[in-house]
């Protein structure tokens, strides 16, 4: 059987805040090609419940009904965007 690695990689921004944010299309693309007969892995970069990250996330981080803030890791500003005055950053594992 055919073995893919789908990856829904992470967000760079000023801000970044789960609103019940799921890879949904590409869910649909792997259940796709599951049922195509592939065999399905799955990396998701902005799952703020994987072990990585569980124990560097603030208590309140996270809602009751799944909202919530992302890990950050702050990066330099692009040149282009350094009039900005706000942190730049990597949000996700």
């Amino acid at each position: 059987m055919p073995r893919l690695l789908l990856i829904n990689p992470w967000i760079t921004d000023f801000a970044a805040y789960d609103l019940w944010l799921k890879p949904l299309g590409l869910l649909y693309i792997g259940a796709y090609l599951r049922a195509a007969g592939y065999e399905i892995d799955l990396i998701d970069c902005m799952d703020r419940n994987h072990p990585s990250v569980s124990g560097l996330m603030k208590p309140g981080d996270s809602k009751p009904d799944g909202r919530g803030k992302f890990y950050k890791t702050e990066l330099p500003k692009p040149e282009s965007l350094h009039h900005i005055p706000r942190r730049w950053g990597r949000y996700g594992i």
